[in-house]
């Protein structure tokens, strides 16, 4: 007896770069070159712009009560802005998915303020924060990426009542100890060091003398935290584990990092949502499709395609990557646990390629004689 392939499709929706409804594309396509094959879909996001709303996205069409509560918060500048609470589920059970990049993200800031972006502040994250508690959400979730503010979250602790000079940050820490925290993070940088919140914007063209200016202010920052909040000591070596150098603290300018303080998990959105989503549990034993807009140098490194690969290769499942452009050989994705990328053809659509594929890993079997 022959058993149909089932063929696991994960759509990367991270940045809106593949619009709605593309999974369901690709199931169609794959399906009509493959008939015999058992097609599911599922969707995936880095955690940065566009995170809530696949959430919910998800959620509503799994049949989960879904309510978008619209809130007017503070930009980075102080300039009102319109953000909105996601709560997926209801009563004491309910999540609230909260986006920082509708509050601050780079968008909302001009060019020649990202240059330097010392005074920038997280404050609208901390009011979003708040109303999310407000609404009676006892579970918050909150996605993070690239961001205009680089306060190390000082904004975000003071709306929540920390005080200018954090004075009342452990009394701000108790008070939100009945909430459980998640942190969906693009990135696992800390907030300081060589590969932290204030050395990355070096690769977003802002000058050294800046870049190595915010690194002390929040050197300064961490120090005033662990004066306040001495951090525990590792078991093992008797070192005390210092909270800027954890991974996901440097996430949008140090959001992370207060969040963190608050007692947030974190994971970066891809790994996280594998579970949130129930997608984890589906790879074993299928082919696993794994669908981006392009698959380059930046997408194997990080986000939705190296985690959902690497999760796919734990669990044994052979993963395949279809791509609008494909910009990277066969031996950096071995790394990956990927077994091949296939970008569109001239005059090809997402559908066409996705049955193009399917007739290579999933061909029809023989007809028994």
């Amino acid at each position: 007896m022959v058993h149909a392939p089932r063929v696991v499709v994960v759509v990367d929706r991270s940045g809106d770069r593949l619009p709605p409804g593309t999974e369901e594309t690709v199931a169609q396509g794959w399906r009509t070159a493959a008939p015999h094959a058992q097609v599911e879909t599922h969707l995936l996001h880095d955690g940065g712009a566009g995170f809530a709303a696949v959430v919910a996205e998800r959620a509503a069409s799994a049949g989960a009560p879904v309510a978008t509560h619209p809130v007017l918060v503070p930009d980075p500048t102080g300039r009102e802005v319109p953000a909105a609470v996601t709560v997926v589920g209801e009563g004491a059970g309910a999540t609230a998915d909260l986006d920082t990049a509708q509050v601050v993200g780079r968008h909302l800031v001009d060019a020649a303020r990202l240059a330097d972006p010392g005074g920038l502040s997280s404050a609208g994250v901390g009011i979003l924060l708040r109303r999310a508690r407000g609404l009676g959400a006892r579970r918050v979730v909150v996605g993070a990426g690239p961001a205009a503010a680089h306060d190390g979250g000082r904004g975000l602790l003071a709306a929540l009542g920390a005080g200018p000079d954090l004075e009342h940050l452990a009394a701000v820490r108790e008070e939100w100890a009945d909430v459980a925290l998640v942190l969906a993070t693009t990135s696992e940088a800390s907030l300081l060091g060589f590969h932290g919140a204030s050395a990355s914007l070096g690769e977003l063209g802002v000058a050294p003398t800046v870049t190595q200016r915010l690194e002390t202010e929040l050197g300064m920052l961490s120090d005033r935290v662990n004066a306040l909040l001495p951090p525990p000591r590792d078991l093992l070596t008797g070192l005390p584990r210092r909270p800027e150098r954890s991974p996901g603290s440097g996430v949008a300018g140090g959001i992370g990092f207060a969040l963190q303080l608050l007692g947030a998990r974190t994971d970066t959105g891809p790994r996280l949502l594998l579970e949130e989503l129930g997608v984890g549990p589906r790879l074993p034993g299928g082919l696993v499709v794994l669908v981006t807009d392009t698959y380059d140098w930046t997408t194997i490194h990080a986000g939705v395609v190296p985690d959902a690969a690497r999760a796919a290769s734990e669990a044994a499942s052979p993963t395949v990557v279809l791509a609008r452009e494909v910009a990277v050989g066969r031996r950096e994705g071995m790394s990956l646990g990927v077994s091949g990328s296939y970008g569109l053809r001239a005059g090809e659509e997402l559908a066409d390629l996705a049955a193009r594929v399917a007739r290579t890993w999933t061909p029809t079997p023989p007809r028994p004689r």
